[in-house]
């Protein structure tokens, strides 16, 4: 006799556990300001650097060494262009694409420095203040709209805290990987931004901090690898550091601008002013200025009072790390730009994560899960902090809209499509969308360069135009200010060509880039070859009468004209060479 057993099995519930209200308030204190950031970087438009590095992107493969590693006005930044160049072949010129990148790097990063906080002094609710300061913060989400700063700080960040978390795995597990995983952090970090060589000192710091201590294998492996970098670095770039250093004074003053006007206000939600030229800010009233700073000596003092030794090394971190921040303006930058640059937050942004940090250790003991703040006070003065911030950030923002850029471009866009063959005179465009720093980049050719009808820039033609600040085609009737030809030889005719080279004497010497507005008749079409000095270009004449321009660049007091085949002479008439009249 057999006995069959029937086993009924319960079906396993699946209970999806609520996230716990710490991690909803750091979503929101992460969420909210990443949402008006991208908001208005969406908004926004590309200005000055943009067009350069997106010009020479399309210019460029991604496997061309040369133009990754590119000495880029002193800066070494291989990851950057190798970005540029996928934004421009993917879509060239658009902003909202250009910046989606960058967005999601500001978004992992802010995960990973929450993570950071939490691993090394649990999950309290105080960590909600630092976090906020950072994620917050006007001095990181405002310069970041411009995107040619937005590519360097946000993978700065990004990599900065992918190198933290895997220090701290590395100092709990002890396991040669994490180190490995911790220098490739460091790598992908400097190959956009050589202040990632400050990662080794903050890796440092934080293990000091932490009451751990590390092999010193671990710090060589760290040395060589900024070692090599800077070995790098020196080879291809040319060093910006200048040889005489300004004053006592001006350095003064401008420590005092990036410290007192720019730095502090910043982290308390400053600076509660609007911007001033390029991506500098104004200058809060002096009595807020004095209010933060008291506050800051408050926080200072008071962390020094809880915890001496502790906080101690916590603001010799900080101090430090800010101190080199400053140091490599000073010898770059101070000298040309004056001390008005301590109001540009881009040069002391990389800092504010850093002051964050050491200030949760100056006044929280790693490892513990309790203690700090209770939680109606830390939320109280998040908030005041959020929306104090948000009312700079949002203040500061259409400083770095480029809205005459956008401008520009969508008109010269307009006019390319009601016209695709128009052949444009390059010229300098405004200092609102290019600056005059950009010298020979400072171009119409790079700013609309890359739209999609591809305009014909400086490309011989019968009808030239040129754009006006507004980015609308002028046509351009004539030269201005004219070097003009010697009276030709013959009646009715001026110079015949023929087979043989024609020299036509000017009245005086060409220099440079010059627009050249040429007569000519011929009964027969064909390249002709014009040259001024050295530099030489072939054209195509058309049968008929005609007047031609032709965008010369050279320097003589002559220029020649050859036929090169054997047709029917033509008829050189009138020759000038000026600069476009409209």
């Amino acid at each position: 006799m057999t006995t069959t057993t029937t086993t009924t099995t319960e079906p396993r519930q699946v209970v999806l556990a609520w996230p716990r209200p710490i991690t909803l308030a750091a979503v929101a204190i992460g969420v909210i300001p990443f949402a008006i950031h991208a908001w208005m970087a969406f908004n926004g438009y590309f200005g000055h650097d943009d067009f350069v590095i997106l010009h020479r992107a399309a210019a460029h493969g991604p496997f061309d060494l040369d133009y990754l590693f590119q000495d880029y006005s002193g800066h070494l930044a291989p990851g950057m262009f190798l970005l540029a160049w996928f934004i421009t072949a993917v879509a060239p010129l658009s902003h909202v694409f250009a910046v989606i990148p960058l967005l999601m790097m500001l978004a992992v990063a802010s995960v990973l420095f929450w993570r950071v906080l939490t691993r090394c002094f649990g999950s309290r609710w105080t960590l909600l203040l630092p976090f906020a300061v950072y994620a917050f913060s006007p001095l990181i989400l405002y310069p970041t709209l411009w995107w040619a700063y937005g590519v360097q700080l946000f993978p700065l960040l990004l990599t900065m805290f992918g190198a933290i978390n895997a220090h701290l795995t590395y100092l709990r597990t002890r396991a040669a990987k994490q180190v490995v995983i911790t220098l490739l952090w460091t790598v992908a970090g400097l190959a956009f931004y050589e202040k990632a060589a400050l990662f080794i000192a903050v890796l440092f710091g934080i293990t000091v901090l932490l009451g751990e201590k590390a092999p010193w294998r671990v710090w060589l492996a760290h040395g060589a690898v900024v070692a090599g970098f800077a070995v790098l670095f020196v080879a291809l770039t040319t060093s910006r550091v200048k040889n005489d250093l300004p004053s006592a004074d001006f350095i003064a003053e401008f420590v005092g601008n990036a410290v007192l006007n720019t730095f502090l206000p910043g982290l308390f939600g400053g600076p509660w002013t609007g911007p001033a030229p390029g991506a500098t800010i104004s200058t809060s009233p002096l009595w807020l200025r004095l209010a933060v700073a008291a506050v800051a000596v408050l926080v200072l003092v008071g962390a020094l009072l809880k915890a001496p030794r502790r906080a101690g090394a916590a603001w010799l971190m900080l101090a430090g790390y800010l101190a080199v921040d400053l140091l490599l303006v000073i010898v770059t930058r101070l000298p040309e730009i004056g001390p008005l640059i301590g109001n540009d937050p881009r040069y002391i942004a990389d800092a504010v994560p850093i002051a964050a940090l050491c200030a949760t250790f100056a006044y929280l003991r790693p490892g513990e899960h309790s203690g700090g703040l209770r939680r109606p006070v830390v939320l109280g003065l998040v908030t005041l902090l959020g929306i104090s911030a948000t009312f700079s950030f949002l203040w500061l923002a259409p400083g770095l809209r480029f809205a005459k850029s956008e401008q520009y471009v969508s008109t010269a866009r307009a006019a390319l499509a009601a016209n695709p063959s128009i052949a444009l005179y390059d010229t300098s465009v405004p200092d609102a969308i290019m600056s005059v720093w950009l010298i020979e980049d400072g171009k119409a050719s790079r700013v609309i360069g890359l739209l999609p009808q591809r305009p014909k820039f400086d490309q011989p033609a019968e009808e030239m135009f040129l754009l006006d600040d507004n980015g609308s085609p002028q046509k351009i009737t004539g030269v201005k200010d004219p070097i003009v030809g010697r009276k030709g030889p013959v009646a009715d005719c001026g110079y015949p060509v023929g087979g043989q080279v024609v020299t036509i004497p000017l009245s005086s010497r060409v220099e440079g880039r010059r627009l050249l507005r040429m007569e000519y008749y011929t009964s027969s079409a064909g390249p002709v070859r014009l040259a001024l000095g050295t530099v030489a270009q072939e054209v195509n004449f058309a049968e008929g009468l005609h007047v031609l321009y032709v965008v010369v660049n050279g320097g003589s007091d002559r220029l020649e004209v050859n036929r090169g085949t054997a047709v029917d002479p033509m008829c050189v008439v009138d020759v000038r060479i000026g600069s476009p009249a409209t």
